[in-house]
C-alpha cells in the first residue's frame, strides 16, 4: 500500500536534474510533479478515464496539500460522473459550445456565412445566455429573445438563429455533454414562429426571353460596369453566368483548378452540382467567357476562387444592386431560362449546326439516362457543346458587343 504523504513530507521533496512524479495518496490519483527549478505542481492522473491534468502549483498560502486533496476529490467526482469535457472540469456554457462549433465544423463555412452567424448570435443570444450552462437552458430562456426578433418582422434572421443554435447544440449532444431535450424545444419553437409568420410568399421572377429585353439587360449591364466604385468581380460574375448558363452558386464557388485553359473548358465536379448523379458538368468556354477569366486572373490569380468580394466569395445576392438600380424584376437563376428560351427560339438555326435539344440540356446539366449512357453522351458531345456555346456567345455579342 502506497504511503500517504503529509504536508511535511511534501516540503521535504527536493528538486533533481529532471522532473519526477510522486504519488501523494488520498486520493490515490493525486500526484505532485517536482521540476528541476523546484516548482511543485499538483496533478490528477486518472488512468481509467485517461485523464491527466495539472490542478495548480503548490504554494502554502494559496494551494496547500489539504486544499489540493479537496480540489482533486471534487474533480474526480465530476470525472466519474461523466462531466469531464475536453480540458474543462466545469459545465459547458453556451459560449463554450458556440466556440467549439466554430473551431470544428464552422471552419468549413464561407467567411460571409460565418460573419452572418456570428453577428446574429452576438446581437441576440450572447448578451443574456452566453454564460449559462447548456444543461440549464430551457425554452423560456429563448422565448423573450425570439419574440423580439419576431416583433421586428425578421423572419430570415429568426430562422437562421434557430437553425444555428440547433447545430451548435447537436455537436454537444454527439459529444454527450448535452443531457437535456433543449434541441427538440428549439425545433418546436421554430414551428411555432413559422406559424406566427404564416406561409412565406414565394416570389416568382420571370425569365428574360424576348430579344428586346435581353438587349436592354446587356446595355444596362454595360452601363453598370462603368459605374464608379463597382466591384469588377460582381459585374464579371453576372456576365459569366450569362455566358455559361450555370447556377449562381457554381459561379460564386468556381475555382481556378476547375478551368482547363488548354482545352477552354470549365469542369465542375459532380459533387458540386445540384444533381450529382448526372456526373461532372463540362462547359466549353467561348471567347467572351475566356476574356472575363483573363481579367479575373489579374484580379484573383493568387486566390482559390475566381470571383471574390475582396475577403471571401461573392454573397448569394451579389447581383441585387444591379437588378435594383435598373428596376429589373429578374434574378440570376433566370439567366438559365433565358439561355434555354433562346435555344428553343433559334432551334431551326441550331439544328443546321447539328445541335439538338439534348445538347442544350447537357449545358444545363439536365441530362438523363443511366450512368453509362450519360458518360457516353458527355464524351461524345463535348464538341457539339463547344459549338453551341460559341454560337451563344456570338448571339449575345450581336445584341450588345462585349467590349
Amino acid at each position: 500500500m502506497k504511503k500517504i504523504l503529509s504536508q511535511k513530507d511534501l516540503d521535504k521533496l527536493e528538486a533533481r536534474d529532471s522532473s519526477y512524479l510522486i504519488c501523494l495518496g488520498e486520493p490515490k490519483q493525486l500526484y505532485v510533479k517536482i521540476h528541476p527549478n523546484g516548482r511543485k505542481v499538483f496533478q490528477i492522473r486518472e488512468q481509467k478515464y485517461k485523464v491527466y491534468k495539472s490542478i495548480g502549483e503548490y504554494k502554502k498560502e494559496l494551494l496547500n496539500l489539504a486544499q489540493a486533496r479537496q480540489k482533486a476529490t471534487e474533480i474526480l467526482q465530476k470525472i466519474h460522473k461523466g462531466e469531464y469535457v475536453g480540458n474543462h472540469f466545469k459545465d459547458v456554457t453556451l459560449k463554450v459550445a458556440y466556440n467549439y462549433y466554430f473551431e470544428t465544423v464552422g471552419q468549413r463555412l464561407a467567411e460571409s456565412t460565418s460573419s452572418k452567424l456570428e453577428s446574429v448570435y452576438n446581437k441576440y443570444i450572447a448578451p443574456s445566455l452566453n454564460q449559462i450552462p447548456i444543461n440549464e437552458l430551457n425554452k423560456q430562456d429563448f422565448i423573450p429573445i425570439f419574440d423580439l426578433v419576431y416583433k421586428k418582422n425578421l423572419r430570415e434572421t429568426l430562422s437562421r438563429l434557430l437553425n444555428f443554435l440547433c447545430r451548435v447544440l447537436e455537436l454537444q449532444k454527439h459529444r454527450e455533454t448535452l443531457k437535456t431535450n433543449i434541441i427538440l424545444d428549439l425545433k418546436d419553437l421554430a414551428k411555432y414562429y413559422q406559424t406566427l409568420f404564416g406561409k412565406k410568399e414565394t416570389k416568382h421572377y420571370k425569365a428574360i426571353v424576348e430579344e428586346k429585353e435581353i438587349k436592354v439587360l446587356l446595355l444596362n449591364l454595360k452601363e453598370y460596369s462603368q459605374s464608379p466604385n463597382i466591384n469588377p468581380n460582381v459585374v464579371n460574375g453576372i456576365y459569366f453566368i450569362l455566358l455559361t448558363a450555370q447556377r449562381a452558386k457554381n459561379i460564386r464557388f468556381a475555382k481556378w483548378e476547375e478551368i482547363d485553359f488548354e482545352n477552354n473548358l470549365w469542369i465542375i465536379k459532380a459533387k458540386d452540382m445540384k444533381t450529382s448523379n448526372n456526373g461532372d458538368n463540362i462547359i466549353p468556354l467561348n471567347d467572351y467567357a475566356l476574356k472575363i477569366l483573363k481579367i479575373q486572373k489579374i484580379l484573383n490569380g493568387n486566390k482559390e476562387y475566381i470571383f471574390t468580394n475582396y475577403r471571401s466569395v461573392l454573397s448569394g445576392n451579389f447581383a441585387a444592386g444591379f437588378f435594383k438600380k435598373y428596376n429589373l424584376s429578374h434574378c440570376l437563376h433566370g439567366f438559365r431560362s433565358t439561355f434555354k428560351s433562346i435555344c428553343v427560339e433559334k432551334s431551326d438555326e441550331l439544328m443546321k449546326l447539328g445541335i439538338s435539344e439534348k445538347i442544350v440540356e447537357m449545358i444545363l446539366h439536365h441530362t438523363k439516362g443511366d450512368g453509362v449512357e450519360r458518360a457516353y453522351n458527355r464524351a461524345k458531345a463535348v464538341e457539339l457543346r463547344r459549338l453551341l456555346m460559341y454560337w451563344y456567345g456570338e448571339y449575345l455579342n450581336s445584341l450588345c458587343p462585349f467590349d
